[in-house]
């Protein structure tokens, strides 16, 4: 009898039966409730012995349908081929309804008898009772035993006396039994074939496969051997056994016992998974032991190299038997683990499971039903990556593990938001702005999945999954809320009886497994068996579970290094690109590399010939999408470096955890693919952009990408190349040497420094090549003393490989300074990142160009403090408003709050905007002209629209200042009344002066920091103090207001905007430090008393060591000799000699870092400029600028005027003296750094001033640079202009101007006061860039003194 064939029709009976007579008899409470089962909570039932009650009744009511269902669908497939008997299909439909409604009914009584469990606490104790009662057992045992032994001796005799009764009475009962056993066999041989259930055997024969397979994926059954595969499950033979001894039919039971194919098809049972999709021990030896054959993946590759050894190049090495047995265990016990964290998600059988001392005596437990069974086989037949990964976690978590730590950066508030809020304070929050087609954020929706995971609570153990509720990669914050309450817990009640979720260990199947995932790394040694358990996986899907970026770096390098034998987790190996990068911590996830071949100009015909001028240009550059480090020190330093080498890369920076862009180019240079075509010439049609970098382009490499990470530590970088059609080998070496400078690589092996602590622990085996991991105690050479012991072969791959070089450690002189770290890169590092020179560790997080004007520009002014008055716009009129000020003045708003995102000041009128201006008008206007205002660009006020802007707002609040209060009577009373057209121009005004202040005083600030005189920002702060202090002492003194007078010598009203009056105040008070006053002998003076500035003649003797101002076309040949015979001995394109390039490298950080010069989107080979080192003052070699080449054809104004000569200025000094023979003298020289002079340098003439450094990055100038051609004119205009308003007042006369110098003439020394009084406040007031230094000039000296000082030949007055 074959054992699928249908129960028989008593059976069937029998079942039906059973089944009709629960429906009739049910439980009281089922039978008394109104509510039907299918909606049944049991919310009512309070009493275990009823739910012990109602859980006996719909347990075996379930077991009976099971088996209805199963006896039809059996009987209906084995004699009616045809599924058209819908009556049949209709009865199963309902008893399949009602079996689904049993079983969601006791899922339900099941959570509510744990509900009641919590209440009477008596699942806490459960699993300490267990372990008390077996402690109890045992010495109960021991105690029985002895009172055995007690017994037999005492009754020895009675039990040998009753032995021989009973054995006579057993003998006579044997035969009564036989016989009555042989009648009832012949009875009962029709009631047996009745009674058989082949359904029966079918759930205990899928029992057992169940329990086949979950032992075959767990490795504790060889199901393979020399034929094959077989199909018998392991314990039939025992089942035939039991069945033959239970005294059974032994053919009938053999027939029933067989094996079943269970058909496929939409009425057949369960299909049971593949064995054969999990390997077994010899197959996991077979394929270690033989290696797999690998695939390689487009690009360059380079074999025979440390990382590539070329006997692994076809085939992954072997492994050897001693380290596979260790393999297996770890691989054996690891899929128990899992198997363990499998069962913590299943609340009704984990009471076996922690009952169970092994897998074996949980699998045979009979309170493990065939369907949870299943279910545990079919999750372990293909378990999750994730659950995979936590499991190996799990193999290396000690007994007590300490709380995972989870980097958490502070929150810390940003400059933008800061701003913000102060401007929303005083209701004059106002966007500005942005620019077109580049947000200020974007994260995709991957991200945004990973940061809302990460605010989860990380103590809440969600059992359902087996997992922690947040934190763990892959869960979004849907799926938390959306997943079923665990039905278990392990916690204990606080106070209000209310369970509280912990971290604890729990014994499971005789392992202790934590009740949540572990959030730290998996060692190398868990990925190995990752790699090992899931085949199938490949190295992208291993990142996308790492914790954080030291795990996945460590896994890359593995990869690289061919820790792992699988082909798929070699997907970069030898790669020589893509691995040069890796190693260095720059990960490329996109890159194009195809610009030279892509790029195309065509044009035919011409303007004279017979056919129309036809063109078609098409134009690419290389890009390269990547992720760094974030918070590293190296990233910070990497991302420094391409932002300043715009001559040949474009770069945009977005920080993935805080989703801002962090860096971006000027829209202009945002293509990466453009066209134009059509008639005439090209110049004349507009480019057409195909592909941008912005958000439309980040949407599609997301969605083109082949690995993503499961955490957002790190910095989205876009690169691209700035010159279009170029090789892909020039982009890559620009990108790799300043990744190699980054991490400060001084020779080839500091190439694998970021893998150091890694390859220390590796080693190579010699025979087979395998990289594996160096056992504690062994002495062999590991790969990084293989890294260090060289030799190295350098290999440049525009050459034949051939012509490799190999390098020898010991000369120096082959290196290439463009690639590795040298003394001038220290000293260049020690100025753009003096927090790495502090011992005390620093945040590396990278913010962008952090100079003054960007701070100013975010900031913007401080509104609130023009508002409420506060700033030196207001008068010192009260002794609180002095003592206020102590020790407080610096350089003008020096220490701000930072702020808003833009300036709020007249955009046009910025003198440092960031980046070049190409010679394309209408791109430049695009890119560069942006009215925060809301103004046009003429000026003008925009029309009203539903948005005030902050300027409107502003209005507002000053009107409310200057209104009187008849006035803002009518105003209540009209809405619509406006004030005067007067008052509103001067509120218009006194805006426009205050937004012209704070931009000057920005300006000012910038140039101050660019000063690299010795000692020259030390003693203009002095003078700056001096000058306050004296303020300070006139307020109380008679002198008090008699800074007015200057005001009124110049004809200037005092009201003419708010700083007119300190204007004149500070301009008083700079010229009575050099004319007879108590000041020196007052509280204020006294501690200056000392002070150089007031030692007029030892100041003479004691000039500062700055160079000459003299620029490149007035320098003598000599100075160029030099310069121009070690270029034309060396060539263009060599190197600048070492000591050169430790002078011009720090000097140039200062000046970029300050904000004065900039890099400019221009190639090298468009700027004729270059950076040059030559003697200065005393010898010492200085910076200088070689901008020769633009005097050629640069072309002077007619306004430009010529300074007189210094014998000019002294001709007339000696003639007015003759005149005056009392005369006095003053000369004031306007303060300028050693390299520039305080003018803005126009932007559509920055690129004029563009120059080249040893490295090949392009800068220009944003300040007139004094080696520029014709810059003392530049200066000389600059002075004119600034006096020429006051030129009736001043006269002709007395005041001289030469470049950057002013002499003025006094007919004695109250005359000179006076006029030096006006000359200071004329030089010094709108728009207040120009400031006089005291410490280069000398008031109130007389002509002899002026003579004697200029023949010291100190150029005092040159």
């Amino acid at each position: 009898m074959d054992s699928s064939v249908p129960s028989t029709p008593d059976s069937a009976r029998i079942r039906n039966a059973r089944l009709d007579a629960l429906d009739v008899e049910p439980p009281y409470f089922l039978a008394t409730s109104t509510t039907p089962l299918a909606n049944q909570t049991f919310a009512e039932v309070d009493s275990e012995d009823t739910l012990h009650e109602i859980h006996d009744y719909l347990a075996l009511k379930y077991a009976l349908l099971e088996r209805v269902i199963r006896a039809r669908k059996l009987h209906h497939s084995r004699f009616f081929s045809l599924q058209l008997d819908y009556g049949h299909q209709n009865y199963l439909d309902n008893l399949s309804s009602r079996r689904f409604t049993v079983l969601r009914a006791l899922e339900r009584l099941e959570r509510r008898a744990v509900e009641i469990l919590y209440k009477k606490r008596k699942w806490f104790q459960w699993v300490r009772d267990c372990q008390d009662e077996e402690e109890t057992v045992r010495e109960n045992e021991k105690k029985k035993v002895k009172k055995e032994a007690a017994l037999f001796k005492r009754y020895s005799k009675e039990v040998q006396a009753r032995l021989r009764e009973l054995k006579a009475k057993e003998d006579i009962k044997r035969q009564e039994a036989y016989l009555e056993g042989v009648y009832n066999t012949r009875l009962s041989t029709e009631e047996q074939e009745a009674e058989w259930d082949p359904i029966e055997d079918v759930i205990e024969d899928e029992r057992g496969n169940y329990i086949d397979l979950i032992k075959h994926i767990l490795l504790l059954a060889e199901s393979v051997d020399d034929a094959g595969i077989t199909d018998t499950p392991r314990g039939l033979n025992e089942i035939d056994q039991n069945a033959t001894a239970a005294g059974t039919n032994p053919s009938k039971k053999a027939k029933r016992t067989k094996p079943k194919a269970i058909a496929n098809g939409p009425d057949a049972a369960p299909l049971l998974p593949d064995k054969s999709s999990h390997d077994t021990r010899s197959q996991v030896r077979k394929r270690l032991s033989e290696g797999v054959r690998l695939e390689y993946s487009p690009g360059l590759h380079v074999t025979n190299t440390i990382d590539n050894p070329a006997e692994t190049r076809e085939k992954t090495a072997p492994v050897p038997d001693e380290e596979i047995d260790k393999l297996l265990e770890d691989m054996a016990e690891i899929k128990h683990l899992l198997f363990c964290r499998l069962l913590l998600s299943h609340a009704t059988v984990l009471p076996a499971a922690i009952s169970s001392n092994t897998v074996d005596e949980f699998l045979n437990n009979k309170e493990v039903t065939d369907a949870d069974l299943r279910d545990l086989a079919l999750k372990l037949d293909k378990p999750g990556l994730q659950e995979i990964r936590d499991a190996c976690a799990d193999l290396g978590r000690g007994d007590e593990e300490e709380d995972d730590d989870v980097y958490e950066e502070p929150e810390v508030k940003s400059d933008i938001n800061k701003a913000e809020g102060r401007l929303q304070k005083l209701g004059l929050s106002d966007k500005t702005g942005k620019r077109a087609g580049m947000p200020d954020t974007w994260a995709s929706s991957r991200e945004k999945q990973i940061r809302s995971s990460q605010h989860k609570q990380r103590s809440i153990v969600d059992l359902s999954t087996g997992r922690i509720g947040i934190g763990s990669s892959g869960l979004t914050e849907e799926a938390t809320e959306n997943k079923p309450k665990p039905m278990l817990d392990f916690g204990e009640p606080d106070n209000e009886k209310k369970v509280m979720s912990k971290k604890m260990r729990v014994r499971v199947c005789g392992r202790y497994v934590y009740n949540y995932p572990s959030e730290r790394a998996v060692s190398r040694g868990g990925w190995l068996q990752f790699c090992l358990i899931a085949k199938d996986s490949d190295l992208h899907e291993a990142i996308k579970l790492c914790r954080h970026w030291d795990e996945f770096f460590e896994l890359n390098i593995l990869s690289i290094f061919q820790y792992f034998p699988a082909a798929k987790w070699q997907v970069w190996k030898g790669e020589r690109h893509r691995q040069q990068l890796l190693e260095l911590g720059l990960i490329p996830y996109m890159q194009f590399q195809d610009a030279e071949v892509l790029s195309s100009n065509l044009k035919s015909g011409s303007s004279r010939g017979q056919g129309s001028r036809i063109h078609s240009v098409v134009e690419f550059r290389n890009w390269l999408c990547a992720h760094i480090r974030r918070d590293d020190p190296a990233s910070r330093r990497f991302l420094q470096y391409l932002s300043m080498r715009t001559s040949r890369v474009v770069v945009l920076i977005r920080d993935a955890k805080t989703s801002r862009i962090l860096s971006s180019p000027p829209a202009c240079q945002l293509w990466l693919h453009r066209e134009k075509a059509g008639l005439g010439r090209a110049t004349k049609n507009d480019w057409s952009a195909q592909t941008e970098v912005g958000p439309e382009f980040f949407e599609k490499m997301e969605e083109l990408r082949q690995w993503h990470f499961g955490f957002n530590d790190y910095y989205d970088v876009y690169i691209w190349d700035l010159k279009t059609g170029q090789p892909w080998i020039n982009f890559f070496n620009t990108v790799y040497k300043t990744l190699a400078k980054a991490h400060r690589c001084r020779e080839p092996p500091d190439m694998y420094n970021p893998a150091a602590h890694i390859l220390k622990a590796l080693t190579h085996d010699p025979v087979t090549f395998r990289t594996r991991d160096i056992k504690p105690g062994e002495e062999v050479t590991s790969i990084w003393d293989q890294v260090r012991r060289g030799p190295y072969r350098l290999m440049d791959p525009r050459l034949d490989p051939r012509e490799c070089k190999t390098w020898d450690a010991t000369d120096q002189s082959q290196l290439d300074p463009s690639t590795f770290y040298g003394e001038p890169d220290v000293l260049e590092d020690e100025v753009l990142f003096p927090e790495e020179l502090s011992t005390e560790t620093s945040e590396a997080l990278y913010s962008g160009k952090n100079d003054i004007w960007d701070d100013f520009t975010r900031n913007g002014p401080d509104l609130e403090r023009f508002l409420e008055e506060l700033d030196t716009d207001k008068e010192l009129d009260s002794d609180e408003d002095v003592d206020s000020k102590d020790d407080e003045l610096t350089l003008e708003d020096e220490s701000r709050e930072n702020g808003s995102e833009e300036s709020e000041g007249d955009v046009d009128n910025h003198p440092f905007e960031h980046g070049h201006e190409t010679k394309d008008a209408s791109e430049n206007d695009d890119d560069r002209s942006v009215d925060s205002k809301g103004e046009d660009g003429d000026g003008s006020r925009s029309a009203p629209t539903e948005e005030p802007t902050i300027v409107d707002k502003l209005v507002d609040k000053l009107m409310e200042k200057i209104f009187s209060k008849k006035e803002k009577e009518k105003l209540a009373l009209k809405p619509n009344w406006m004030p005067p057209k007067g008052q509103l121009e001067k509120v218009q005004a006194e805006i426009a002066a205050f937004m012209k202040r704070e931009t000057s005083a920005a300006v000012k600030r910038i140039w101050h920091a660019a000063d690299l005189s010795p000692q020259g920002p030390e003693r203009h702060h002095e003078g700056q103090v001096i000058v306050h202090q004296m303020v300070k002492f006139q307020q109380y003194g008679s002198t008090r207001s008699k800074h007015l007078r200057t005001l009124r010598f110049m004809d200037i009203a005092p009201d003419k905007h708010l700083r007119m009056k300190p204007d004149a105040r500070d301009a008083h008070a700079m010229a009575m430090l050099f004319f007879p006053s108590d000041f020196l002998y007052s509280e204020y003076g006294v501690p200056y008393r000392d002070s150089l500035l007031f030692n007029t003649k030892e100041r003479a003797l004691h000039p500062p060591a700055r160079r000459s101002w003299v620029s490149d076309k007035y320098k003598p040949a000599a100075f160029w000799d030099e310069w121009t015979a070690y270029w034309q001995k060396a060539g263009d394109e060599a190197n600048y000699p070492v000591e050169w390039d430790m002078v011009i490298r720090p000097i140039v950080a200062k000046l970029y870092k300050a904000g004065v010069i900039n890099p400019t989107y221009e190639s090298v080979h468009h700027v004729s400029g270059r950076a040059m080192a030559a003697p200065a003052a005393g010898g010492k070699l200085d910076f200088y600028t070689d901008l020769r080449c633009i005097r050629v054809n640069m072309v002077l104004p007619s306004h430009m005027k010529y300074p007189p000569s210094k014998e000019t200025l002294f001709t007339s000094m000696r003639a007015f003296a003759q005149t005056h023979p009392n005369a006095r003298f003053s000369a004031l020289r306007i303060w300028s750094a050693p390299h520039f002079y305080p003018v803005i340098n126009s932007l559509k003439e920055r690129y004029l001033t563009g120059f080249t450094d040893a490295l090949g990055r392009v800068w220009e100038w944003n300040s007139i640079c004094k080696d520029m051609p014709y810059s003392e004119l530049s200066m000389h205009r600059t002075l004119l202009a600034q006096l020429d308003p006051f030129r009736r007042q001043l006269g002709e006369d007395k005041v001289l101007r030469m470049r950057d110098l002013v002499v003025v003439m006094g007919t004695d020394e109250v005359d000179l006061r006076e006029y030096t009084t006006a000359t200071i406040f004329a030089l010094q007031t709108e728009p207040w860039r120009l400031e006089v230094d005291l410490w280069r000039s000398f008031v109130n000296v007389d002509l002899a003194f002026l003579e004697w000082v200029d023949g010291l030949g100190k150029d005092w007055l040159d």
